[in-house]
């Protein structure tokens, strides 16, 4: 044998290597690139809805694809378009995690003995007692015979037929004293 045809058998291990690394790149950018030009508008439009139009759309972008991009150099993921999404979800998720971390010294639970805002309750109380005095006036006004027809009805809360049943009366005429009674008191209410 000569020393060509030994050469000849030797196999040539950098070309190969060469030709490996070549196929398995450009693949990669044309995925990424083609990736990139279907989804990076979706995204853009994903992340400006989460976050209220804020700036960080294209920032987040940009991640997605990184992460995606670091992704596919170790393996192919077999629908790149959904683990981006799921990239995607994971940033906000992260985001939100790290403004809850940010915010948390600032937030003030209810019982750490600060004095919360509520109404007087003086004022509240006053304001009742005027009410409840201006009804009993306004009841002690009304003709017998309709205040107690009233109270029948609003205090014992019998039905117009048992008020009538009771009394000796017709439904119509038991309408007409309730009627009469809460019109005799939402005037005086509105008086004082």
């Amino acid at each position: 044998m000569t020393a060509d045809a030994d050469n000849s058998q030797v196999p040539d291990f950098t070309d190969q290597r060469d030709q490996r690394s070549q196929p398995a790149t450009a693949p990669l950018q044309g995925d990424i690139s083609s990736i990139y030009a279907t989804e990076a508008p979706r995204l853009q439009k994903y992340f400006r809805a989460r976050l209220r139009g804020g700036d960080e759309a294209p920032d987040l972008v940009q991640e997605a694809f990184a992460r995606l991009l670091g992704v596919m150099a170790r393996e192919r993921p077999q629908r790149p378009a959904a683990y981006l999404q799921r990239i995607a979800r994971n940033l906000l998720f992260n985001r939100s995690k790290r403004l809850e971390n940010q915010l948390a010294p600032d937030h003030v639970f209810f019982d750490d003995g600060y004095e919360h805002a509520t109404a007087p309750m003086q004022s509240d109380h006053i304001e009742v007692e005027d009410m409840m005095r201006i009804y009993r006036r306004a009841l002690s006004e009304l003709p017998e015979r309709t205040r107690q027809i009233f109270l029948l009805h609003r205090v014992d809360e019998l039905t117009y037929r048992e008020i009538g049943e009771r009394l000796g009366v017709s439904i119509p005429t038991v309408q007409y004293h309730v009627a009469r009674a809460l019109a005799h008191i939402d005037a005086a209410l509105e008086q004082e």
